[in-house]
């Protein structure tokens, strides 16, 4: 029987949109994976200060979201535990939760690529996972987009990354930018989908205050 093939895709989804599905689906595909798990962060420790949309609600737009998707799920472990989140110490944790021999991918943008060596154990994060970096700039080659953490890391955990980048048609959208329209009173159609537009207008959610 082959192995199980899980992947995480981290962060605030605040709001969740049609470029994380996009980029999902299409790891999904070139990865042959089984099950991508959406795991939303009550608070990055990189983004301290800045506030987000309450956890439970930004939960309840990635249900939304990810309704009719049958390999998306939520993983609402960070969320549930509440504090500043660690990858390696969410990882860690989820792998004890999965079948022996489930290999676990875990989903970072180029951007996350270039902050890696900041991140807490950074080294042994890339040596214990397949940390896969997804870039939707096809104008950065391979070289630049390593440039930081080349300089961090040995060669071997470098050749490792290098081995791993995605390379996913781009989708221009961002949470800022719909964030933003909200505020301004400016249509999100075609943004997110439908059901997540339509709860964001019915709750009020990024509305100027």
């Amino acid at each position: 029987m082959a192995s199980r093939r899980l992947a995480f895709l981290g962060g605030s989804f605040d709001p969740v949109h049609l470029g994380h599905l996009h980029l999902a689906r299409a790891a999904c595909e070139r990865l042959a994976l089984d099950t991508v798990r959406f795991l939303p962060a009550p608070s990055a420790p990189h983004k301290l200060g800045k506030p987000m949309l309450p956890v439970e609600d930004r939960i309840e737009l990635l249900g939304l979201a990810l309704a009719g998707e049958p390999r998306f799920g939520i993983e609402e472990h960070e969320a549930r535990r509440g504090g500043s989140s660690y990858t390696i110490d969410t990882l860690r944790y989820l792998r004890r939760r999965f079948p022996s021999g489930t290999r676990i991918f875990f989903l970072i943008g180029g951007d996350s690529l270039r902050d890696l060596p900041q991140w807490r154990s950074a080294a042994e994060l890339v040596a214990e996972f397949d940390l896969v970096t997804v870039s939707r700039d096809p104008r950065v080659p391979d070289d630049e987009l390593l440039a930081p953490v080349v300089r961090a890391f040995p060669p071997s955990l470098v050749e490792k990354l290098r081995a791993a980048i995605l390379r996913v048609e781009p989708l221009p959208v961002s949470s800022t930018e719909i964030r933003e329209r909200v505020r301004q009173g400016l249509s999100i159609d075609g943004l997110v989908p439908p059901a997540v537009a339509q709860r964001i207008a019915e709750r009020g959610h990024y509305r100027a205050r």
